[in-house]
């Protein structure tokens, strides 16, 4: 992941290397998560997540619960937009 303000220089970079993940889906749902906790850590006031993802997407901004695979990890990234 990059983190650019809004001159688009890039200010920081992250990669995590995860050994279970089971789809490249999950490993969406994954990045989104560390770019959260990255904008966190960074003291970033407002963070905007790109993504190739439709799905993923949705589901972060939504607030409705489901038994998908991701669920969980969608409700930690919930959670982190509160610190934005």
């Amino acid at each position: 992941m990059v983190v650019r303000y809004q001159d688009s220089v890039i200010r920081a970079s992250k990669s995590t290397l995860h050994s279970n993940i089971s789809s490249l889906f999950v490993a969406e749902v994954y990045a989104c998560l560390e770019a959260t906790k990255l904008g966190i850590s960074m003291g970033i006031e407002s963070v905007t997540i790109m993504g190739d993802s439709k799905t993923v997407i949705n589901k972060c901004q939504s607030t409705t619960k489901d038994k998908s695979v991701i669920e969980t990890i969608i409700q930690d990234i919930r959670s982190n937009r509160s610190c934005f």
